[in-house]
């Protein structure tokens, strides 16, 4: 087990991303939005699909799929973006807006810890430091990413939006009009 047997649940909200439900804690989403074009970023690597104005904040749009090295799922009317917060970055980590590409919302479902297993080491299809857990629905597994672990390694996001130069820590991308940037109690 990856936690004790006993405890509040926590919720999480799966997806789907090349037809596969994963899922991940409720308290990293900010809000889910409807497929939209993102703009293209010139010599962005290929799973970085771009980046959205979110109410006056700049957004970059992760196709998780192709992050993952599984084949790029086409653009659906159930496609939509899940706009998450996420610490990216060095010594110096700041919280960032980054939007998931996903195939479509499955639910929110409720996890205790006795519900969350520890992932297999052999037959995983992403990184294994990048699934936390399995969460037991009935008869079947939701792997729990680690979006962090996902997007951490995976380009540095401040030098693609050309905000920093290689090595240096990310800055905290915009907040949209009446927001902040980070949300954590200061």
């Amino acid at each position: 087990m990856v936690a004790q047997e006993h405890g509040d649940p926590d919720q999480y909200l799966t997806f789907f991303v090349t037809g596969e439900e994963v899922a991940i804690h409720i308290l990293q989403i900010k809000e889910v939005i409807a497929y939209r074009p993102a703009t293209r970023i010139p010599a962005a690597p290929a799973f970085l699909r771009g980046v959205l104005n979110l109410r006056g904040a700049v957004v970059p749009v992760v196709d998780l799929a192709l992050r993952m090295g599984l084949p790029e799922a086409p653009i659906t009317k159930n496609s939509c973006i899940v706009v998450v917060e996420v610490f990216i970055g060095g010594r110096e980590r700041e919280l960032t807006w980054v939007g998931v590409l996903t195939e479509g919302v499955g639910q929110v479902i409720d996890l205790s810890p006795g519900d969350i297993e520890r992932p297999p080491t052999l037959g995983m299809r992403v990184e294994l430091n990048a699934v936390v857990g399995l969460g037991r629905l009935e008869q079947r597994f939701v792997p729990i990413l680690d979006l962090e672990a996902l997007l951490a390694r995976s380009f540095d996001l401040g030098v693609v939006l050309g905000d920093t130069e290689p090595g240096e820590p990310i800055r905290a991308l915009p907040a949209p009009a009446g927001g902040t940037a980070d949300p954590r109690p200061g």
